[in-house]
C-alpha cells in the first residue's frame, strides 16, 4: 500500500504474483470507494490490501470504473454478488457489458484463449440496478469528496477519467498507458478493439488543460512530472502508431511487424533485463498494442 495524496491509497493487486502490474486506488473518507478493482483473480489480494488500510469490501460505498477491460473491472460482479449495496459508476457504453458480460468475454477470449480464467478469474454480471452511467460532465459526490468526470476516448470508446480538483489528482486508467516504477518510461497501451488515436490526443489535451498535480495510472501508480509525462506519452503514442502504419504498408509479415514494434519498445526502455521485459509485457503487451493499432489503421484506411 502506498499513500499518495488527499487520503488516497494505492493497493498493489499483485497480478500473477508480480508487483507493479495492476493498481487499485482506495479513496478513504466518509464514503469509501475504490477506482478499478482489478480482476477477480486478484480479489483476495485486494481484500488484504484494503484490510491493511482499515477498510473492508463491505465498507465501500462505490466502485468507480475508468473502463470495463478485465484487468480493471473484472472483479466488479464478484464484489457485488457479496455486497449488493455498492454502487458502480461506469461509462454508458460500458454499462451493458457489465450487466451482461457475454460479448465482453467473447472479445477477451480472442486475445487470451484458454488463459482467461488463469489471468482474470470468473467474470460475473453486475445488477443493472447498481449501475450509474456516465458520459462526461458529471460530478461524483462521495461524501465530502468530489470527482469530476471526463469522457476519455482513445484507449477505449467507453473510457472516462476522474479529476479530484481539491488535490489536483487525475485517475487515468489506461489513458496514460503504462509507466512502471522499475523503468519510468511512457509506454503506450493500445490493445484492440477500439483504439482511436485522434480521440486519444484530444483526451490528453483535456487532461493537460486541468494542470494536474498527480497522474495515477492503473499500470502502475503515480507518474513522474505530469506535464512532462503527458508530453512524453503523446510523443510515444504517435511514434508507435506511425511505426505500425508504416509496417502495414511495408509488405512484411505480421510477425515481423510485431517484432519491429517490440524492438522499438525495448529500445525505449533501454533494453532492460528479461525479468523486467516480462513485467512490462504483462502490464502492456506490445503484441496486443500492435493488434490494436493495426486494427485502427485498417479501419481508418478502409481496408
Amino acid at each position: 500500500m502506498t499513500d499518495i495524496a488527499s487520503n488516497i491509497a494505492l493497493i498493489d493487486d499483485m497480478h500473477l504474483g508480480r508487483a507493479h502490474v495492476i493498481a487499485t486506488y482506495l479513496l478513504h473518507g466518509d464514503a469509501p470507494a475504490i477506482v478499478d478493482p482489478g480482476p477477480a483473480s486478484t480479489l483476495s489480494t485486494l481484500e488484504a490490501g484494503l484490510a491493511a488500510e482499515g477498510v473492508r469490501l463491505n465498507d465501500l460505498h462505490a466502485i468507480i470504473l475508468t473502463h470495463i477491460h478485465l484487468d480493471h473491472a473484472g472483479a466488479t460482479g464478484a464484489i457485488l454478488a457479496r455486497y449488493p449495496h455498492i454502487r458502480v459508476y461506469v461509462h454508458h457504453r460500458g454499462a451493458p457489458h457489465l450487466a451482461d458480460p457475454a460479448k465482453l468475454l467473447r472479445s477477451a477470449e480472442r486475445l487470451y484463449g484458454d488463459a482467461m480464467d488463469y489471468l482474470w478469474g470468473p467474470v460475473l454480471p453486475v445488477p443493472e440496478a447498481n449501475i450509474t452511467t456516465l458520459g462526461g460532465g458529471e460530478v461524483l459526490q462521495l461524501g465530502k469528496r468530489s470527482l469530476r468526470v471526463f469522457d476519455a476516448p482513445g484507449h477505449a470508446s467507453h473510457h472516462v477519467v476522474f479529476f479530484e480538483e481539491a488535490s489536483g489528482t487525475v485517475f487515468m486508467g489506461d489513458t496514460g498507458g503504462a509507466c512502471l516504477p522499475e523503468r519510468p518510461v511512457a509506454r503506450p497501451a493500445t490493445p484492440p478493439p477500439d483504439i482511436d488515436i485522434e480521440g486519444w490526443l484530444h483526451t490528453l489535451a483535456v487532461v493537460e488543460a486541468l494542470a494536474p498535480q498527480t497522474l495515477l495510472l492503473t499500470h502502475f501508480g503515480p507518474t513522474y512530472s505530469p506535464s512532462a509525462y503527458l508530453n512524453d506519452y503523446r510523443a510515444a503514442l504517435v511514434r508507435w502508431a506511425e511505426v505500425v502504419r508504416a509496417g502495414l504498408h511495408s509488405g512484411v509479415s505480421e510477425a515481423e511487424q510485431q517484432a519491429q514494434l517490440r524492438a522499438l519498445s525495448l529500445a525505449e526502455l533501454g533494453h532492460p533485463p528479461n525479468a523486467m521485459i516480462d513485467l512490462f509485457e504483462q502490464a502492456s503487451s506490445s503484441a496486443q498494442s500492435w493488434q490494436g493499432l493495426a486494427r485502427y489503421w485498417r479501419k481508418r484506411e478502409g481496408q
